[in-house]
């Protein structure tokens, strides 16, 4: 049963998150107040590994929670359930893209799903804001409460937005894995 619930609760987001693995972010946060397979503090980790790691981040965040519901299996239902929609809409889409090239109403669908995406990216980014800069969105990782300004965060990412904007020659993948070691050594 679980097993089943684990597949629906992983469609349903990769059928509605439209935009890229931020969009993911509400659906995931709410299968982790809702279920025991993940915790708020486990996504904000997967989330700041997978900036460096290749592979979807709802795919790597299912692929955890799919293990902590029914190991292995369940890390492989989660992840089918999840890419299953996105293959169905492709082959959809296949069939249908030259017929609706050009069309008033495919432009007035897209226009639609860009504003949900936008929402949805607006929702996440909040969230990550809440969950790196004020202590958290309900219960931190060490079961207490957040509220309070993460003072080390909010340091390294200035340290991290200077470095950007002064040393603009130095690729992102460096700054993100320095940002990475620096938060580690610090206890971010």
């Amino acid at each position: 049963m679980e097993l089943i619930k684990l597949f629906f609760e992983f469609l349903k987001t990769g059928a509605f998150s439209f935009g890229g693995g931020m969009a993911t972010l509400p659906y995931v946060y709410e299968i982790a107040s809702s279920t025991n397979w993940i915790t708020e503090a486990e996504v904000s980790n997967i989330l700041s590994v997978s900036q460096v790691t290749p592979g979807p981040l709802a795919c790597n965040i299912g692929t955890v929670a799919g293990l902590n519901a029914g190991g292995l299996v369940g890390a492989i239902v989660a992840n089918v359930a999840f890419v299953l929609p996105a293959i169905c809409f492709a082959g959809i889409a296949f069939k249908f893209i030259k017929r609706a090239e050009g069309s008033e109403r495919a432009t007035e669908v897209a226009g639609v799903i860009r504003a949900a995406s936008l929402a949805l990216l607006i929702t996440s980014s909040v969230t990550l804001f809440k969950m790196a800069f004020i202590g958290g969105c309900a219960v931190g990782a060490n079961g207490e409460a957040g509220g309070w300004l993460n003072i080390k965060s909010i340091a390294l990412a200035v340290a991290v937005w200077i470095a950007c904007s002064k040393f603009k020659k130095v690729k992102s993948i460096y700054l993100m894995m320095g940002a990475a070691l620096v938060g580690g050594l610090i206890g971010i």
